[in-house]
């Protein structure tokens, strides 16, 4: 009996190390921890009459507040963290729709657009002041213009529409079990924020010593102090 609760030890002893992940590059920092949706007061609950207890919204559903969802956690930084990302135009069996709808990109990105779909169709991406018909298999690439929150859409299909977000700093997007985390982060005073499409975005200071790791456990819904947009 000692011998086995011995080895379920020593066993939870590794999981642990491994949940930790290795330690950060040499002389930076690294922040982890997780992200998690609150309800506000009163947030209504599923009832015969439709999500919402009312017939009128019985197609609407409810934020399944025990997922994150898309969200993006970040670091301000004084340079651009760049990076790719690549949207799709797809046909499915019902519609035409852009795949993902939701993507991150760091600021001085560039985002390629495919249209993978059968036929021409307009792109609009206003941050970029840009609109352009893309025909059947073309591709488009864009630079990202400012970092924050941005709008892409088809003209001629006003259902299919995606959101980005271009990150000032280091990010990473938050797991579906709603983990995150920063790595070689430059030490001293920081501020960790969250962003998500249907909140109020977050900020948490932190102090980042060289060489650790240190948990930040994030939480955001309505009535949570946040702040307008990124810095």
């Amino acid at each position: 009996m000692r011998r086995r609760a011995l080895v379920i030890s020593s066993l939870a002893a590794i999981a642990a190390l491994a949940c930790a992940g290795a330690p950060p590059a040499p002389g930076t920092a690294r922040v982890f921890g997780t992200l998690r949706l609150v309800p506000h007061e009163g947030a209504p609950r599923p009832s015969s009459g439709g999500a919402y207890g009312s017939l009128r919204m019985r197609d609407a559903s409810l934020v399944d507040y025990s997922k994150p969802g898309f969200a993006v956690v970040y670091v301000a930084e004084d340079a651009k963290p760049g990076g790719a990302a690549t949207i799709e135009v797809r046909d499915t069996q019902v519609d035409t729709r852009l795949v993902p709808d939701a993507l991150a990109i760091g600021d001085g990105g560039r985002m390629t657009v495919v249209n993978a779909s059968g036929k021409a169709h307009i792109v609009s991406y206003p941050a970029a002041g840009l609109v352009k018909r893309l025909a059947a298999g073309e591709r488009l690439e864009i630079a990202v213009p400012a970092a924050g929150e941005q709008g892409l859409f088809l003209l001629d299909v006003p259902e299919a529409t995606a959101t980005l977000f271009a990150a000032p700093g280091r990010f990473t997007v938050v797991s579906t079990s709603g983990e995150y985390e920063l790595r070689d982060l430059e030490p001293g005073a920081a501020v960790l924020r969250a962003w998500h499409p249907r909140f109020p975005p977050i900020a948490r200071p932190v102090e980042l010593a060289p060489d650790a790791s240190v948990r930040v456990d994030l939480e955001m819904g309505v009535g949570i102090a946040g702040e307008a947009a990124p810095r």
